[in-house]
């Protein structure tokens, strides 16, 4: 019945955001084009979508390349942040809700040479020249708010330059073949988008004591309590079972949740505790020494051919800012 009432109002939201995105696209709503090739990573959902690890999978593909990247994140709670921190120190971080004024800021620390806005999908006030969207295949679409957990509908796919699938191994063939449809349906007779799937894989897990590894075989058959403060809990439970976990109890926080006293003293109660790396940034040194941090990492089922295609497009004008300099002192040299 209250969704009911409240559909009039969602279908006002979606509209009002689908205004504001043309207002932007035909320029009657201004915005600014960063002198650095600037993309976004970010979701049509509001919580988890499996955002953050493709972002330092990202970060870490920019490094490797000897390229410097810049993120502008809105700074929810400040974890996400936070694990930035600890995973990406040379990455340049400026987190803030007006993401014009955190460019301002960012750019006193550094001058990137790529830039990343964190959950920049629906922040249109800063151009971009590629907009991914996370697309969760758990749930993938649905009413926008407030009926629903939606930004946006499905038809704002047509903004996005390309589209990622994630968590694609907790459905079946079946399932993301109608995600697929879904987007095709909606983009109509703009060009097809690459079939690009990926999720998270255990990658360790530490002690937060010691900072001591437990090889991920321990973890089959071991009794915990799961605890996180993140957009979908179920996915991190998923995860931890399938490595063999057996789930005694659970303490599930709304995303970007501060750990109270009293829940902490909670996990005295139970033999082995499991936490998030986002929750383990505010949980570390306020914990007993039976609580562990299970950290993933993004892996790639499908497109990674694509994914990798279309981030070398991406850095083109980068590189060639770094080579020109370069090779104009060797003509200088040449005639000198």
């Amino acid at each position: 019945m209250i969704r009911f009432l409240f559909f009039p109002l969602a279908c006002l939201f979606e509209w009002a955001t689908r205004l504001r995105a043309w207002g932007y696209q035909v320029g009657f709503l201004k915005s600014i084009r960063p002198k650095f090739p600037t993309m976004s990573i970010g979701n049509i959902r509001a919580g988890g979508t499996g955002k953050t690890p493709l972002l330092f999978h990202t970060l870490d593909w920019f490094h490797e390349h000897q390229l410097m990247p810049g993120v502008l994140s809105r700074g929810y709670g400040g974890d996400e942040g936070r694990m930035l921190e600890e995973r990406s120190p040379l990455t340049l971080l400026e987190e803030d809700s007006d993401r014009v004024r955190g460019l301002q800021r960012l750019l006193e620390k550094g001058k990137p040479e790529v830039l990343i806005l964190d959950d920049g999908f629906q922040h249109l006030r800063i151009q971009r020249d590629l907009d991914i969207v996370l697309l969760d295949a758990t749930r993938p679409f649905g009413a926008c708010f407030p009926t629903g957990v939606f930004r946006e509908s499905a038809r704002a796919l047509r903004r996005a330059d390309l589209v990622v699938v994630s968590r694609a191994e907790m459905v079946g063939q079946e399932d993301l073949n109608s995600i697929w449809n879904k987007v095709s349906e909606v983009r109509g007779n703009l060009p097809l988008l690459p079939r690009v799937e990926g999720g998270v894989q255990i990658s360790k897990v530490t002690n937060l004591s010691y900072n001591e590894e437990l090889p991920l075989e321990k973890l089959d058959g071991r009794s915990v309590l799961l605890a996180c403060g993140i957009g979908n809990p179920f996915s991190f439970q998923a995860l931890c079972e399938a490595h063999g976990v057996q789930v005694e109890a659970t303490s599930f926080l709304r995303d970007h949740s501060e750990w109270p006293e009293k829940a902490i003293r909670e996990f005295s109660n139970y033999p082995c505790v499991l936490v998030t790396e986002k929750d383990a940034v505010k949980l570390r040194g306020r914990v007993p020494d039976h609580v562990f941090e299970v950290r993933v990492e993004w892996a790639f089922f499908r497109g990674k051919s694509d994914w990798v295609e279309v981030l070398e497009n991406f850095v083109l004008s980068a590189r060639a800012a770094k080579i020109e300099p370069l090779w104009q002192a060797h003509l200088e040299g040449s005639f000198s």
